[in-house]
């Protein structure tokens, strides 16, 4: 009697797991795609702050803009964040 138990219980539970795995394995892949999507957004954003600092510093190759008392404070200003935010998404430290 207890052996019949055990016939019908062993496949319930096998399926029980199977369908555990297959759900988990599903999320995983998901999350890894999110996870790739993430990756190459912060490497755009980290090729914009790099190119526009490059783009920033080619326009002042004399350092006029920075001289300058209005326009050095802004300059200095936008300098200093993408400076931060190089610093933050930096890709190749």
């Amino acid at each position: 009697m207890e052996l019949q138990y055990i016939i019908y219980i062993a496949p319930a539970i096998l399926i029980v797991l199977l369908y555990v795995v297959w759900n988990l394995l599903r999320k995983v892949e998901r999350l890894e795609d999110e996870i790739e999507k993430s990756d190459k957004q912060i490497e755009s954003i980290y090729s914009k702050i790099s190119e526009s600092y490059q783009k920033m510093k080619d326009a002042d190759r004399l350092g006029s803009f920075e001289s300058d008392d209005e326009s050095g404070f802004i300059w200095n200003q936008i300098k200093s964040i993408l400076d931060d935010l190089k610093n933050e998404y930096n890709i190749d430290a």
